[in-house]
């Protein structure tokens, strides 16, 4: 087995850090079943100044999406759902805002992104108390598409929270149970979790690291979505993932036991629609379609399957060459890095003989900083329409209370030193700044800046707010009624 591909990659992978400002990371590389590559650089704690291990747990994000189809793919072997009959047949009560969407769409449309709907992000981030079956039986009716059904390729986080509640109600064990009990145990995956844990007394759990303005890195807590848990909260070590690799690589055997039939297993690497998921492109790989829960590309002219996966403050990367028995997985605890996607070119180029004669690091850091910089740009161009001294019609006051929507839930506006402050699901709310008229504005995640009108009905009476949450159809606001 040829390794000397991995000579000099340590200090490869060193350098990149420090140049991507990325805090720690875990790199496994497998080949013909066997790990022959597992090391961890830089910190898990900062300020504590404790050193990343391989023992450490790290989020996966998205990444988890090929584990929630992989389940959905086994029941499908186990004859209990088809991928290609409507979901319905399976949850009476699922229902899209699109009737037609919501009539034929099947397991296949969800688990590769063509519903027509976007991403709703805001929806569920920060609402911890969210309920998968809530959301799928009576909220999901009330999220807009923005485009005709099965006609483009969207991201798409709700529709795996509707494909594990899927698994519970045919397999009857939860999402949770069922990885558990399917996968993780088969595959010896005994280091595993679902949420960070409110206590880490062991220090087993890697802290997560937002850059702030200046970039510097701070740490902030994990976010916790049990709700939308099948779209991205699994938490592993790099380890579980290399026995991940070999699973894929062995079309879904452990040994000698095959756990799903060769053909069914096929099922979710093989491209469904054309996709696109970056604004740019690079000539020694280009996307040729999304599986099920896995993107698969060409890369120097060979298949790659992969899935990369981001959470506040983790970024990771799966991905492997299925003609060669080839894989590794990158886990970091950078906010949305291109560390790891970098870093799995470079390892790839390596193993195919084409040593650093790329430089990807510098290809994707610069490509998403020029993406940075134009998406602020976009964000912040509603201050720009700014009419001067066109005050808001009502007292303070009159604006603050609770308003709903059946979709998006509650969010509270108050009086707060002199200005209004939102509240919304769990998170520590935001100041709103006035623009003109009724509209005002607000630094929503990572520097977003919304716009907030607010709507007076014909008895003078603040009745409504409209936010732009889902950003794709800035023309078409979630309106929140005032209770």
């Amino acid at each position: 087995m040829k390794t000397n591909f991995l000579e000099g990659l340590d200090a490869n992978i060193e350098e990149a850090m420090q140049k991507m400002n990325v805090t720690g990371s875990s790199v496994v590389i497998v080949k013909d079943g066997k790990t022959i590559y597992q090391k961890s650089f830089g910190y898990a704690d900062v300020r504590k100044k404790q050193p990343l291990s391989v023992s450490h747990y790290l989020p996966i994000g998205s990444a988890s999406k090929a584990f929630t189809a992989t389940a959905v793919v086994m029941l499908a072997a186990d004859g209990l759902i088809d991928l290609d009959k409507p979901i319905k047949e399976y949850i009476p009560e699922f229902e899209l805002n699109d009737s037609f969407a919501s009539r034929e769409a099947t397991p296949r449309d969800l688990l590769c992104h063509r519903t027509g709907m976007p991403r709703h992000e805001p929806m569920w981030m920060n609402w911890e108390n969210l309920d998968r079956e809530d959301l799928v039986k009576n909220r999901m009716k009330h999220l807009f598409p923005n485009a005709p059904f099965r006609s483009i390729w969207q991201y798409q986080n709700h529709m795996f929270a509707v494909l594990g509640y899927l698994v519970e109600v045919v397999s009857g064990k939860t999402w949770e149970n069922f990885l558990e009990k399917r996968i993780f145990a088969p595959l010896g995956m005994k280091e595993y979790s679902f949420c960070y844990p409110d206590s880490d007394p062991e220090l087993r759990y890697a802290k997560l690291y937002t850059p702030d303005e200046k970039g510097k890195n701070k740490e902030n807590k994990a976010m916790r979505f049990d709700a939308m848990g099948p779209a991205g909260s699994i938490i592993l070590t790099p380890d579980g993932l290399a026995k991940w690799l070999n699973f894929n690589l062995s079309s879904g055997k452990v040994g000698k036991k095959q756990l799903i039939a060769p053909e069914v297993f096929a099922e979710l690497h093989k491209p469904n629609i054309a996709y696109e998921l970056l604004p740019w492109s690079f000539e020694e790989r280009f996307p040729v379609g999304y599986g099920l829960g896995w993107f698969v590309d060409s890369f120097r002219g060979k298949k790659i399957v992969e899935h990369g996966g981001n959470v506040n403050g983790g970024t990771s990367q799966v991905s492997f060459i299925p003609s060669e028995n080839f894989g590794c997985a990158i886990l970091s605890n950078a906010d949305s890095s291109m560390f790891p996607d970098a870093l799995s070119s470079a390892i790839l180029d390596r193993y195919l003989g084409f040593g650093t004669e790329k430089d990807w690091f510098t290809a994707y850091d610069s490509n998403y900083k020029a993406l940075i910089v134009e998406m602020k740009d976009q964000t912040t161009a509603i201050l720009k329409t700014k009419v001067a001294d066109k005050p808001f019609a009502h007292t303070l006051k009159e604006y603050a209370g609770t308003y709903t929507h059946p979709g998006y839930g509650d969010l509270t506006v108050k009086v707060k030193k002199g200005g209004l402050h939102l509240l919304y699901h769990e998170d520590g709310g935001y100041d709103i700044d006035h623009l003109h008229f009724e509209t005002f504005t607000m630094n929503f995640i990572e520097q977003i800046i919304l716009p907030i009108t607010f709507i007076t009905n014909p008895e003078g009476k603040v009745s409504s707010v409209e936010i732009p949450f889902e950003l794709s159809t800035p023309d078409k606001p979630i309106r929140f009624e005032k209770k």
